[in-house]
């Protein structure tokens, strides 16, 4: 088809025209030759017109494109450090978000923009508003009227037709599909517009060979190019495949389930507040996203902020949401890995102020969302008007004494996400949660996941496990120091009145019976016995430990044949290329997931929401008494994943040796183990088993001793 071919309107306005869909993509899909003059340019609009774009690169088109990026008055300081040197100015400007690329959208944008680039698909020049006459920088903070505003696109088409159009609208997704936009539109082939569309092409001409009193064009500086070339894909249909999962408009693949309407109307009826108490894997990610999808669809403008409670949760939920294909203007990932969250937030909220932005989300750690910077900008450039809404993911984190400064009365509308939303041995961060983002509004346990079907599948939502409790003893060593700490600690409790002073105490003596029990040495000989067990072949095996048996364990197995791999926060979360574009964390999980990686040694990084579904054994070397760190761990190795049956839980657990203990701890000590009974009961009974493990557990008294 060419262009003469399409129904095209003289004039478009975004207030009445979809000007993405009716015109920029069906163009783009027919042309050879693209040439753009923006403002701004975004990768997002890559996403935006992903059809358009995919049927240039089919046509083996390609692209000119003069951009400028955004120049404040801030950037003063970049400006002196540069010494007024244009091309080191944009390099400074521009670099930093090549660095720090987490979340999995903003990737692909690039990695598409670098295969261009690569492929010589496209040529981009940078524009910089640039006083000639005085050789020096101007932003528009210092003179408005200098920024670089033109905006013009001008197509080829394979029969040398050509379409100018001119107008508003900046090269962003936004800036096509949600900003109020017009632009006229100049066809060769039409009478008496071919004046108008030459006007276009020179001025094009004009910027592109450096020819403005008031601008400076040069070449993308060769770091910012090496930079996108370095992460492209290397194979055409790769990039394929990303223009593919681009395509707009976007629709969900995701149905939701019946229990998951309940929960969004449950949460609705509770006016907009509540906690979704959902086991592991039986999709609370997607009931969140769906009561903002209710959200976005009642209201007009709106400002979600996601809060998680580490970076590499944040991947996971963009990820989510892409797949969920939530409608949204802007995602702003705040956290330390973007150094300018700050701004884009800042600029987001004031955009959004004068009604050019409309669907805002955030994505955070509880610790950013917690911190002055962030609350600071919130409050002080959020719109009133617009509706707020707080997604609290693994809710019981907000809780803390730091982070729950967070949860700020500016947040109309909250929902909180956990398994286990009670705070371990902290009523009174309970009970914070519960008067902020209400009671519990819908609940799906452990147990229903495990026998209730899933009308999807006609199967249970989660996997079917087996449980092997092994009860272990303290050595003598480990022992003394265990009764050392416990009678220092027993004494200060007995003494004290203070309800603050005991439940201090008390928490320090849970602590230090963890540091001695959780790192028993007879744990070790006990994985030894159970990784004989194994057969060279195994796979998908998790180990979770404390930092202080990792070495040992990591020692232990390099004396098998399994390729193992350790998995804590020292991994780095930023993109890297010699992992193939990715993270060194997201390609550790990646090849434990193709069974590269035998077994994971993990600690407490791989408790709260990482997906690793293909994940069916679990060697529990280390549990605490909170019960909401036992669940997420099992969790790991019972969501569903095609091919597997059932998995396997090996859970160490350290007996108490009360023949040698004063009586007055042996009280103590019989609450604490009787409450780590009463775990291993309840995952016991719901295990395949079940009579096996419960009579392991039975049969075992240690009052006996």
């Amino acid at each position: 088809m060419a262009f003469i071919d399409l129904n095209l309107k003289k004039t478009y306005s975004s207030d009445v025209d979809d000007i993405l869909r009716t015109f920029f993509i069906p163009v783009l899909k027919e042309s050879k030759d693209y040439k753009r003059l923006t403002g701004f340019f975004s990768s997002s609009s890559l996403a935006a017109a992903a059809e358009g774009f995919g049927g240039l690169i089919e046509n083996d088109g390609f692209i000119k494109m003069v951009m400028s990026p955004k120049i404040s008055y801030k950037d003063f300081e970049i400006m002196k450090a540069v010494n007024n040197d244009p091309q080191k100015f944009a390099e400074a400007k521009m670099l930093p978000y090549l660095e720090n690329i987490e979340d999995e959208f903003t990737r692909d944008h690039f990695f598409a923009l670098g295969w261009m680039l690569a492929n010589e698909k496209i040529e981009i020049r940078v524009a910089i508003p640039f006083d000639k006459s005085t050789q020096e920088m101007i932003s528009k903070d210092d003179d408005p009227s200098s920024i670089f505003h033109q905006k013009v696109a001008i197509f080829t088409d394979a029969e040398g037709n050509r379409i100018s159009f001119s107008g508003s609208v900046n090269e962003s997704a936004s800036g096509w599909q949600n900003n109020i936009e017009e632009g006229k539109v100049f066809r060769s082939w039409e009478p008496g517009q071919i004046d108008y569309l030459k006007s276009d092409i020179e001025k094009f001409d004009r910027f592109w060979n450096d020819q403005s009193p008031r601008t400076i064009i040069f070449e993308l500086p060769q770091a910012i190019k090496k930079g996108f070339i370095d992460i492209a894909p290397k194979k055409k249909t790769e990039i394929s495949k990303i223009l593919e999962r681009w395509e707009s408009p976007k629709k969900s693949s995701i149905n939701l389930f019946d229990y998951q309407t309940v929960a969004i109307k449950n949460w609705i009826k509770n006016d907009y507040k509540g906690i979704f108490e959902m086991a592991t894997g039986t999709g609370k990610t997607f009931t969140a996203l769906g009561c903002a999808k209710y959200v976005i669809e009642e209201n007009e403008y709106i400002f979600v902020v996601i809060a998680c409670p580490y970076k590499h949760l944040i991947q996971q939920w963009s990820h989510e949401i892409q797949k969920f294909g939530l409608r949204y203007d802007k995602l702003i990932i705040s956290d330390s890995s973007n150094s300018h969250w700050k701004d884009e937030l800042t600029n987001a909220l004031i955009e959004q102020k004068l009604k050019r932005l409309k669907i805002i989300i955030v994505l955070t750690t509880h610790r950013t969302f917690a911190s002055d910077s962030f609350r600071n900008i919130v409050q002080l450039e959020s719109d009133t008007n617009v509706i707020s809404f707080l997604i609290a993911d693994e809710v019981h984190g907000i809780g803390s004494d730091f982070q729950k400064r967070g949860l700020d009365e500016y947040y109309k509308y909250r929902l909180g996400l956990s398994a286990t939303p009670e705070r371990f041995f902290d009523d009174d961060g309970t009970n914070l949660l519960l008067d902020y983002f209400g009671p519990t509004v819908y609940e799906f346990t452990l147990k229903d996941a495990l026998t209730k079907i899933n009308p999807a599948t006609n199967d249970f939502y989660l996997t079917q496990y087996r449980y092997f409790p092994i009860f272990v003893r303290l050595s003598r060593e480990n022992l003394e120091d265990y009764i050392s700490q416990t009678k220092k600690i027993a004494l200060v409790y007995s003494k004290t009145k203070d309800p603050a002073e005991e439940k201090h105490i008390l928490t320090q003596l849970l602590n230090k019976r963890a540091n001695i029990v959780k790192n028993a040495d007879e744990k070790l000989g006990q994985l030894r016995k159970i990784l004989d067990g194994f057969s060279q072949s195994q796979k998908w095996t998790i180990i979770y430990c404390t930092p202080q048996q990792i070495d040992s364990i990591m020692k232990i197995l390099s004396q098998y044949s399994f390729i193992t791999h350790r998995f804590t926060m020292e991994e780095k979360t930023s993109v890297n290329k010699d992992y193939g574009g990715i993270s060194e964390r997201e390609y550790i999980l990646r090849e434990f997931a193709n069974g590269t990686y035998q077994i994971l040694v993990a600690m407490k990084i791989l408790d709260e929401g990482v997906d690793v579904p293909p994940a069916r054994v679990a060697i529990l070397m280390a549990s605490s008494g909170n019960p909401r760190e036992y669940i997420q761990r099992i969790g790991r190795v019972i969501r569903k994943f095609p091919g597997k049956q059932e998995a396997v839980i090996y859970d160490l657990i350290v007996v108490p040796t009360n023949k040698d203990m004063p009586p007055e701890l042996q009280v103590i000590e019989r609450k604490i183990f009787d409450k780590q009974l009463r775990r291993c009961e309840y995952i016991s009974k719901l295990a395949l088993n079940s009579s096996q493990a419960l009579s392991e557990i039975y049969s075992f008294n240690p009052s006996h001793d």
